[in-house]
């Protein structure tokens, strides 16, 4: 019992001092396959055997400038959180990837700068966190464990090393199914060359088709008229669903899909789909959302989208959903027919 609280003692300083020095340390060239490796060790060595584990890290992950010891806490830090989040067993799984993100992604994403990132992935199959609990958790001292278990300052710790080194972390979670954390880490420009960058599927174009875009942020607004312009298609906006339940009803002969996000206020998007759909019950409609997709309102009988992208998202996610829903089968490189409805 002496043993354990000292350690508690020293762990609950160790993270105190991270959390308060600036959590400026020595910054190298790392690749972040050889923390894996070591956390990989690490929880073989002493998590529960109800616990499965998983790995996928790419041979040519991409390396970053950070201090291996902060990045090292960060991933360990993450994996004790889904470890205590399936007390009964589970999956926890480890992953990365390369991504490169545009000035779209960007635009929507104020952490965000466009380039290249190192994406860690955890992710657990445990108890979940409940909604009202996500926008707390990277609060200093927040915690929903017993008394004398956690000291609420590991997810603090967490985001703020990450933030420390340029990045930002994302989290979603589903309560009753898991929860998947993501660090977005700044690759080294340097080691990026361009023909290392995936060039992802054939971006295809629009022909003058006119798609209505709800979002009640006007950055998010702006920056999607931008994109659909830029590749050939016309755009109508709207701040919130009434407001595109009226420009729909004003111009529904043109408008030919709907782009809309779920939460919004005065109405929200599920209630312009069924709005809309109870006039036009094939147009094709894209759900955007910062929330997982299970939890949208947009699912519900009479409101479900034909496609959702996870908000924030590059300009081909949409792109190429967009051309799905307005043209199913066709090929990318495939000109839509404007004046064609599905």
């Amino acid at each position: 019992m002496l043993d354990q609280s000292a350690q508690r003692g020293a762990d609950l300083v160790q993270q105190l001092l991270t959390f308060g020095r600036g959590l400026d340390g020595r910054r190298v060239e790392l690749q972040p396959r050889m923390l894996f490796h070591e956390v990989r060790r690490i929880i073989r060595e002493t998590f529960p055997k109800n616990i499965v584990l998983e790995t996928r890290i790419p041979e040519d992950l991409w390396t970053v400038s950070a201090d291996p010891t902060q990045i090292h806490q960060v991933l360990l830090n993450l994996c004790l959180n889904a470890r205590d989040a399936m007390a009964a067993g589970g999956t926890l799984s480890l992953a990365a990837e390369n991504v490169v993100f545009d000035e779209h992604y960007a635009a929507m994403n104020p952490e965000a700068e466009a380039g290249p990132y190192v994406i860690l992935e955890v992710v657990d199959t445990g108890v979940g966190i409940p909604a009202d609990n996500l926008e707390k958790i990277f609060d200093p001292f927040f915690t929903t464990k017993e008394p004398g278990v956690g000291t609420g300052l590991g997810l603090s710790t967490v985001h703020g090393i990450v933030k420390g080194h340029g990045g930002f972390v994302q989290v979603r979670s589903q309560v009753g199914e898991g929860t998947l954390f993501k660090v977005y880490l700044p690759a080294i420009p340097a080691v990026v060359e361009v023909s290392e960058i995936p060039p992802g599927e054939e971006i295809p174009t629009g022909s003058g088709e006119t798609i209505l875009v709800v979002d009640d942020e006007e950055a998010v607004r702006e920056t999607l008229r931008d994109m659909l312009e830029n590749h050939g298609y016309r755009v109508i906006l709207a701040p919130d669903g009434r407001q595109g339940l009226v420009c729909y009803q004003q111009q529904r002969q043109l408008v030919r899909a709907l782009v809309t996000d779920v939460m919004m206020p005065v109405m929200d998007g599920a209630e312009l789909v069924r709005a809309i759909r109870r006039e036009d019950p094939d147009l094709p409609v894209i759900a955007m959302s910062g929330l997982p997709e299970k939890e949208l309102a947009a699912g519900e009988e009479g409101a479900r989208a034909d496609a959702f992208i996870m908000k924030p998202f590059v300009s081909e996610q949409l792109l190429v959903e967009l051309h799905s829903v307005l043209a199913p089968g066709a090929p990318p490189g495939k000109e839509l027919n404007p004046s064609a409805r599905p």
